[in-house]
């Protein structure tokens, strides 16, 4: 991950109404980035259980029999959605809203922001 990556980066998500907030995340379960809407011991929270979402959807992968690479998963609640999606090489982004948004809505504007910052910049180097 380039030094430009900052919460600045995740304003315009957290701009659509119902976002509650967002974490970027390393795929070994590490904050890189996090928005205001959320602390920082919240957030090493938030990334650890997104990566084991991941791990587990790897799994799920195996088992089921695809054979590309992992792009996304949500989970709902009654009160809320959460959305990670591959956002480049080893890292995550992470999204959590109110229940009263549109997934798809958040799915794209997830997509489009990491598109627009760019996977290499949102990447992670492997840790030795």
């Amino acid at each position: 991950m380039t030094s430009t990556t900052d919460p600045w980066m995740l304003a315009e998500l957290t701009e659509i109404p119902g976002v509650r907030f967002c974490v970027v995340l390393a795929s070994d379960g590490l904050v890189v980035t996090h928005t205001d809407g959320v602390d920082r011991d919240r957030a090493d929270s938030i990334a650890a259980v997104c990566s084991a979402l991941v791990a587990s959807a790897s799994a799920v992968q195996e088992v089921a029999g695809f054979a590309g690479s992992f792009q996304q998963t949500f989970c709902q609640w009654s009160d809320g959605f959460l959305f990670v999606r591959r956002a480049g090489d080893r890292t995550c982004l992470a999204v959590a809203t109110a229940a009263d948004i549109s997934p798809g809505l958040i799915a794209h504007s997830m997509a489009e922001r990491i598109k627009q910052v760019g996977e290499s910049t949102l990447s992670t180097p492997a840790r030795g």
